[in-house]
């Protein structure tokens, strides 16, 4: 039988999300909605270089549909927030 690896059995490590302090954990999680943000940001401008303003722009909305179903409404909302910040600012 195999022994455990010992990353699986050595102490919690400094990147372990429970070792975290809430501040860490909001200011990761405020990472991650900004990274989330560029990247669709990235998508659909590759969308709209490839297929063209109005396939884009449907294709957008089918997603965002599709994020307000996993994820809820506000979630959807806030994404999109966030994006036409992100946009400004490019």
């Amino acid at each position: 039988m195999n022994k455990p690896k010992e990353s699986l059995t050595a102490l919690p490590k400094v990147g372990n999300l429970a070792n975290l302090s809430s501040s860490e954990r909001l200011s990761l999680r405020e990472t991650m909605n900004q990274m989330e943000a560029a990247e669709w940001i990235k998508r659909f401008s590759q969308k709209l270089k490839k297929d063209g303003k109005t396939a884009a722009w449907n294709w957008w909305q089918t997603t965002l549909e599709d994020i307000a179903k996993r994820r809820g409404q506000q979630a959807a909302n806030e994404l999109r927030d966030r994006m036409n910040t992100q946009k400004g600012q490019l």
